[in-house]
């Protein structure tokens, strides 16, 4: 038990992440979201409609409560246990929001397109550093697990209804079609944001080559692009012969001059370009930056 315990407690770096990540969230949700009672659902959302009619608990507070609740629910329907860093990141979070409430009354601009882009975009950014830490800030995540497991229905989707129940209860509270419409837009634009931490922006192209000129195919590769090669050996089901299968690992400015050299060294090649979400390794990142 102290075992499983130690191996629950996150590394330095994954707290740091995770309260910077606390930060980032809290700032969007306050600054941009809170003041035009917009939220991406979720717990912030539930908890900014009951803000509405209990004003006498803070938002943070009343998303810690939820959190906690959520927290028993988890113990006592799915016997799971809550990892130390989304503790860390439930704690945070609602300490962030009572914080940065005091010191943004007012929205930083009454446009609420812009309120909607950053706020959306801030509180995807800060969900995906938490996440990065290994961790989450509790909410929906937990509802979702509840409801795939009594009713069957996918954790994704589990979690979707669970953001557009809060939704809908928003537009419902404050008696706005548009709330409801600019809280979905803001949930799309943070789940954007969030695969952009989790991912990176793209920058590496894999291109998947069969060619009967692979041995021209590599030695074009290693002089133009200085690049290295992966030669498989391959089946073709259809003419039903053994063929060479080059794997090639650019980056994105090099994908074009990779294409020209398929055409030139073997016009008749059969390829495949991927987006290389990661590629690790040497010419591309290191092992330590993952």
């Amino acid at each position: 038990m102290i075992d499983s315990f130690r191996k629950s407690i996150p590394r330095f770096k994954d707290v740091v992440l995770i309260v910077l990540g606390c930060l980032v969230t809290a700032f969007g949700l306050v600054a941009f979201l809170f003041p035009h009672n917009l939220a991406p659902g979720g717990v912030g959302g539930l908890a900014l409609t009951i803000n509405h009619f209990v004003p006498f608990l803070s938002i943070g507070t009343w998303m810690l409560i939820l959190n906690l609740v959520l927290f028993a629910l988890a113990f006592w329907l799915l016997g799971s246990h809550i990892g130390t860093g989304t503790l860390i990141g439930t704690f945070f979070l609602s300490f962030f929001v009572d914080l940065l409430s005091k010191y943004y009354a007012q929205p930083l601009t009454n446009d609420l397109i812009l309120s909607v882009l950053y706020g959306g975009a801030l509180s995807g950014i800060g969900l995906g550093l938490v996440f990065k830490g290994r961790a989450t800030t509790g909410g929906t995540d937990i509802v979702g697990f509840i409801i795939n497991k009594y009713t069957g229905i996918s954790v994704g989707q589990s979690i979707f209804i669970a953001d557009a129940t809060v939704v809908t209860l928003m537009a419902l509270v404050f008696r706005s079609t548009d709330v409801a419409l600019l809280a979905i837009v803001s949930i799309f634009i943070g789940s954007a944001a969030v695969d952009m931490m989790q991912k990176g922006f793209i920058r590496e192209r894999v291109f998947f080559i069969i060619s009967d000129n692979y041995e021209q195919m590599l030695k074009e590769v290693d002089e133009n692009l200085g690049r290295g090669a992966t030669l498989l050996q391959s089946w073709g089901s259809y003419a039903g012969t053994e063929r060479k299968a080059l794997v090639v690992c650019v980056s994105q400015s090099e994908t074009d001059e990779m294409e020209r050299i398929i055409r030139r060294v073997d016009p008749k090649s059969f390829y495949i370009v991927v987006e290389g979400v990661r590629v690790v390794g040497e010419g591309f990142r290191s092992p330590s930056w993952v």
